[in-house]
């Protein structure tokens, strides 16, 4: 028959023993997982301004631009639209389009709209002010910021921006600020 120390030091060892089986097997289950290799994405990016089009000058209100039709001189490296108004009363009036087309292979969401009107000298002004020269834009009907997230579909999904540039019709002086120029930035982010 085992004495009891024998039998203390079997229990003992058998204890070791699985204190370090448990340790190995759960540093060995602990361990990070790598995986390497490689994932190619192909598509085309093209979203860009595609045609600009000027409505019906109301008033007296006439359109100043470098031609009548779109050329690269209005439409610049297919991101910024220019265009120049040329307003004599109170209530004139001249609303343009500009298309937005994605001709690439992904979809497109409208990630930020950038809307700024500065003076001459570009010191900040405000889109609407009384009397003044102001700007209304819309993208297919809604507020710029109802607009946020719109996806342009790909090959081909188009959008609208409407920019309605007109003098307060109630304006009773000439403005302090008789040009008033606007910049818009779309930014597109892929969908």
């Amino acid at each position: 028959m085992k004495s009891k120390d024998e039998k203390r030091n079997i229990i003992i060892g058998s204890l070791v023993i699985a204190i370090v089986t448990m340790a190995v097997g759960y540093a060995v289950l602990s361990q990070q997982l790598k995986v390497n290799g490689t994932a190619n994405i192909s598509g085309d990016w093209d979203v860009r301004m595609t045609s600009i089009s000027e409505g019906t000058p109301s008033n007296s209100a006439g359109s100043v631009v470098t031609a009548t039709n779109v050329t690269p001189a209005v439409i610049e490296s297919s991101k910024t639209a220019n265009f120049s108004v040329a307003f004599k009363t109170p209530g004139d009036t001249m609303e343009y389009d500009i298309i937005v087309t994605n001709n690439g292979s992904l979809d497109a969401k409208l990630s930020n709209v950038v809307v700024t009107a500065t003076d001459a000298d570009g010191g900040p002004l405000e889109l609407k002010e009384a009397n003044g020269i102001n700007y209304e834009i819309t993208i297919d009907g809604k507020t710029v910021d109802e607009a946020k997230n719109d996806v342009l579909t790909n090959t081909g999904g188009h959008s609208t921006i409407h920019v309605k540039v007109y003098w307060d019709q109630n304006a009773t002086e000439v403005p302090v600020n008789s040009l008033k120029k606007l910049s818009v930035t779309l930014d597109y982010e892929q969908a």
